[in-house]
């Protein structure tokens, strides 16, 4: 059953969620367990898209004799996996909300969500050259907008927010508790490092962990669109980021 709780932006927009970390990655490796098999399915689709990316866009890089290298045509390229990626990965991230909701998911879910592809992907293509910017910038602008914007492709697709109103309010919910937010991208960022030491087996259980966790942590600090959330884009748009 769906726990819909209608002041659930609200309050954390007003630090008024009590964040448990221990307590959230435990109820997401129950939700895994308990949905493994349609969030691995939906992993391995990510994943393989990748590899045929990978495959499709090393046919136009050529190495030279000295190290360099050209890539033909890199920047239609990336528009064109952008497009491809957006709402695949926005699909696998809605499967962790819906999960986190009770709602049944299967591999079919990952692509419920390409009827918003034009808005996804500028969505992620704006996130990106945010993350671009902010590295040039000596690199913690950067980290931080690729924390702050991890919930704006499921703005989109759940809330149906334009891209800049997404971002914003994404930046928001992450200044109200990015200590505890980053601590769990850290934690993951510890599991990743396992998967070169395991051959890319332990990709195995942690993709669907990550898709898990994330939905999971949307669906806490954001929840379903109700009237004490509405987030209207004027309001979302006039506000200002809060520290």
């Amino acid at each position: 059953m769906r726990d819909v709780n209608p002041d659930r932006l609200n309050s954390t927009l007003a630090k008024q969620y009590v964040f448990d970390i221990k307590g959230l990655l435990r109820r997401a490796a129950g939700l895994t367990k308990a949905n493994f098999s349609s969030l691995l399915q939906g992993s391995v689709v990510l994943f393989l898209t990748f590899v045929v990316l990978g495959v499709f866009a090393q046919q136009y890089i050529t190495i030279n004799d000295d190290g360099t290298y050209v890539f033909e045509h890199q920047s239609i390229i990336e528009i064109v996996a952008i497009c491809i990626v957006a709402p695949l990965l926005t699909g696998l991230y809605m499967m962790g909300v819906f999960v986190a909701r009770g709602v049944k998911t299967s591999v079919f879910t990952v692509f419920q969500f390409f009827p918003l592809l034009l808005l996804l992907a500028l969505t992620q293509l704006v996130n990106s050259i945010l993350v671009q910017l902010g590295v040039v910038l000596l690199i913690l602008p950067g980290v931080y907008f690729y924390l702050a914007s991890s919930f704006s492709l499921m703005l989109v697709a759940d809330r149906k927010l334009t891209p800049i109103s997404a971002i914003i309010l994404s930046c928001r919910v992450f200044n109200a508790y990015w200590a505890q937010i980053a601590s769990i991208f850290g934690v993951f960022l510890l599991l990743f490092a396992t998967v070169p030491l395991t051959f890319g087996f332990s990709l195995i259980w942690v993709l669907p962990f990550y898709f898990s966790t994330m939905g999971l942590l949307y669906q806490e600090l954001i929840g379903e669109q109700g009237v004490g959330t509405e987030a209207s884009e004027n309001d979302v748009n006039e506000s200002s980021f809060d520290a």
